[in-house]
């Protein structure tokens, strides 16, 4: 058996990096971390000690078909659900909402420039 510590980070291709940055950083929050000078741009986003990192790939994005939300997606626990809402809101990001009432707790569902469920 892998000895596994933790997860360290979620990796996204994405189409335009200049676009999921604004979503990520400005809308979201998220604070930029630098990053290697790869040959390939991206960027690397802290989750609290976990990262998020975004890869700019060429044919990347919402042309992706069978992507169901269930299975591909990333979700954020966050302290206060109506500011997200209102932050999606002044942002022109459309969104959904939902509850899990087997587990308790409300839920909104956005997608980032690429089409990866929130």
């Amino acid at each position: 058996m892998i000895d596994v510590i933790r997860l360290h980070h979620v990796s996204f291709a994405v189409a335009d990096l200049d676009a999921s940055k604004k979503f990520f950083g400005e809308v979201i929050g998220f604070e930029e971390l630098d990053r290697p000078a790869f040959g390939f741009r991206g960027a690397w986003y802290a989750i609290g000690d976990r990262q998020l990192h975004l890869i700019e790939q060429e044919g990347a994005g919402r042309e992706v078909t069978g992507r169901i939300s269930r299975s591909d997606h990333m979700a954020l626990e966050v302290k206060d659900l109506e500011q997200v809402r209102e932050q999606l809101e002044a942002a022109n990001i459309q969104y959904g909402r939902g509850s899990n009432d087997d587990l308790g707790f409300s839920q909104i569902f956005c997608s980032d420039p690429d089409g990866h469920t929130i």
